[in-house]
């Protein structure tokens, strides 16, 4: 019993020395902004290369750091209490809408650069801005653009999302269908 209680004990220390060595968040001589994100979260570093995550297109525009979004101050405190060899996991983060506009303009210059866009067409092939959809009840929470743009997942296919509610395949108003909506 003794020795099993040993090897144990020896394993916890190789491995807390293994994961501070690899650029594990939490070594003491690291600042946040140095560390290897990759040792931990793998997916989201690789989806910036993927062109199937919308991650891609910052970095093909050289916006390839995790601390030019994730500011090393919001990082530090979210992996305060993240120890080595844990596998619970930082709970995702959703950033509002003017954090976004932050880099990208004002949702009217989103909305003027994605005019003629066919990312968003109708079986009857009617085209929609998805930045300038009515102003409805049901759209209230489209404008936060992570509904939309989720960087480190595959893209959203923004049609197939659409027809959960315009089930028809159209771009109708739910009253066309639907009495009294």
């Amino acid at each position: 019993m003794k020795i099993k209680i040993l090897i144990n004990t020896v394993a916890a220390i190789i491995v807390s020395f293994m994961a501070a060595a690899s650029g594990y968040c939490d070594a003491p001589a690291q600042s946040v902004a140095d560390m290897n994100c990759s040792t931990c979260h793998d997916k989201q570093v690789k989806s910036m290369t993927n062109p199937a995550m919308h991650a891609s297109a910052h970095e093909k525009k050289g916006i390839g750091q995790c601390t030019t979004c994730h500011s090393p101050a919001s990082l530090k405190e979210s992996h305060a209490n993240v120890k080595p060899g844990e596998t619970k996991f930082v709970k995702a983060r959703r950033y509002p809408q003017d954090f976004c506009l932050k880099c990208h303009g004002t949702y009217a210059q989103i909305t003027k650069r994605t005019e003629g866009r066919k990312s968003l067409m109708d079986t009857k092939g009617k085209i929609v801005n998805p930045h300038d959809l009515p102003k409805v009840a049901q759209h209230g929470k489209l404008t936060e653009c992570s509904v939309c743009h989720k960087e480190h997942k595959e893209k959203t296919d923004i049609v197939r999302y659409c027809q959960g509610c315009h089930h028809t395949g159209e771009f109708l108003a739910c009253s066309k269908c639907h009495a009294n909506k």
